[in-house]
């Protein structure tokens, strides 16, 4: 099946500087590739910092496309996924299991089109009636990771990407 987004992920090995995605914390970089034994067992380790939450992640080199690990989207595809947010007709489902497992299963796919899909479920319901506290904090951290891909994929502040995510999504500026 074609896919308009990346499937690099097959590349044998990322190196120092790359700029990847990782599910559940956004964008970083690589910033080592280092030897590491645990549990008696050497193996080779890429060492990501996360700049929007300030952490950084250790992750085994041997399988990247297993745990996720990807290049940031390119400017083609990010163009796509804000297009596809503009427009794209959702469904609210009432109920709350269902709604939080799917949001769930979307976020952890790292694909920056069912991240976006999940900011946008979020922001509508939050529109038609509050948001619970658990789903407040899907919604912002599913925010932070689209924003922090594509603040780091396109060079742009973290502000800059949020203002137009908002704007897209059609909320005023307070």
């Amino acid at each position: 099946m074609f896919s308009l987004y990346n499937t690099r992920v097959g590349v044998s090995m990322f190196k120092i500087g790359d700029k990847v995605f990782y599910p559940y914390h956004g964008a970083g970089e690589i910033t080592n590739v280092e030897e590491k034994e645990i549990f008696g067992e050497k193996k080779l380790y890429y060492i990501i910092k996360f700049p929007l939450t300030e952490t950084t992640v250790m992750l085994p080199a041997d399988n990247p496309d297993q745990l996720g690990l990807r290049f940031l989207a390119t400017p083609l595809e990010i163009k796509y996924c804000l297009d596809k947010l503009k427009n794209i007709n959702i469904s609210l489902d009432d109920d709350w299991k269902i709604r939080y497992k799917r949001n769930q299963d979307l976020l952890k796919s790292g694909n920056i089109d069912d991240v976006a899909m999940v900011v946008k479920t979020l922001y509508l319901r939050n529109k038609h009636k509050e948001l619970s506290t658990t789903e407040k904090k899907l919604y912002q951290n599913a925010m932070n990771i689209l924003i922090s891909e594509i603040a780091l994929a396109l060079e742009k502040t973290l502000d800059e990407v949020k203002e137009e995510i908002l704007r897209i999504l059609g909320e005023e500026k307070r």
